[in-house]
């Protein structure tokens, strides 16, 4: 768990936790993009925090027909995920297959 990692933390109370689906495109590049005359600004692919605020800002730019709308991040909508349908059941894969690279990582770091 978080101790394991930061055992300075192991007095800490943990108050807030956010747990939620985030948006990823296949080659991990956020888009801007029009589909249907709606425009979108999506996947942030876990950097939502920087990359939601600057690409509002472009998509907001961008319908005022402004020139400062310009960014090689607008183009195509992300290519989509084969086999996908809306019930993403490789995730528990690639979870479990980060969480052993993890706790290699650690087990390595302790020893190393």
């Amino acid at each position: 768990g978080l101790v394991g990692i930061f055992p300075e933390l192991a007095d800490v109370k943990v108050e807030q936790s956010w747990h939620g689906n985030v948006a990823f495109s296949r080659d991990y590049i956020p888009r801007l993009f029009e589909h249907d005359g709606i425009l979108h600004a999506c996947g942030y692919c876990g950097s939502g925090v920087v990359w939601a605020r600057w690409l509002g800002e472009r998509a907001a730019y961008r319908l005022l027909g402004a020139p400062e709308a310009e960014t090689v991040l607008a183009g195509p909508p992300p290519a989509a995920v084969p086999l996908f349908e809306g019930w993403a059941w490789f995730m528990p894969f690639a979870m479990a297959s980060y969480a052993l690279q993890d706790a290699g990582y650690f087990r390595n770091s302790r020893t190393g």
